[in-house]
Order: C-alpha cells, then structure tokens, then sequence
C-alpha cells in the first residue's frame, strides 16, 4: 500500500491545481494524516468545478435540505480520492441559489 502524501504536499498540490487550472478559492481549506483533505466552498458552482476537476464521481455527490436561521439551505458533500489524497468537498448555499442539479429531488 502506497503512503499518502504528507500535508505540506497536499496544500501545495491544492495550491498548484488553482493557479494552473483558474479554479475558485476555497472558504475553507483543511489537512490531515487522519481525515486527508476538506475543501469548503460558499457556492455549489465552485463545488462542481473543484468535483469535475478532480475527476469524482458523480454518484458520490450527496446532497440534502438543511434549514439554517430561517433559510432553507441545501448540503452537498462529494467525496473520493485525487492524487492518492482522500477528499471532501462540500457547501451549503439558500435553495433559491443552488443549481437545479444539486436539488435533493434532482441529485438523489
């Protein structure tokens, strides 16, 4: 079994991939040994270029309802494996924002 990349790589190979391929910066970036890396993005557009990019699966696209401060919302979390690296991508963005493919009725 092949050895993850430790996390100075993955940060700059996360860092590589945006200026090589303009892809949008992230909300939130975090790595680890135990959970590899999680990107955040405030928009599901980002999420679907950062998941396309990345080559991960469509049916590994998960989203739901999510109510937050009286805003219904919708959660979509995507995760896999690029490079050797275990990913989460993830956002939750106002219903009336998401792009109908990320609706639950839709992404389900």
């Amino acid at each position: 079994m092949k050895n993850p990349p430790s996390i100075p790589v993955v940060l700059f190979t996360v860092a590589d991939a945006m200026a090589r391929n303009a892809l949008p910066l992230p909300a939130k970036v975090e790595a680890s040994d135990e959970f590899g890396l999680e990107l955040a993005f405030p928009r599901h557009v980002e999420l679907r270029r950062w998941a396309r990019f990345m080559r991960l699966p469509i049916k590994q696209w998960h989203s739901h309802t999510y109510q937050r401060d009286d805003v219904p919302k919708v959660l979509t979390n995507v995760s896999g494996d690029w490079r050797d690296i275990r990913v989460r991508l993830h956002c939750c963005e106002p219903t009336t924002d998401t792009p109908a493919e990320f609706l639950p009725a839709v992404a389900a």
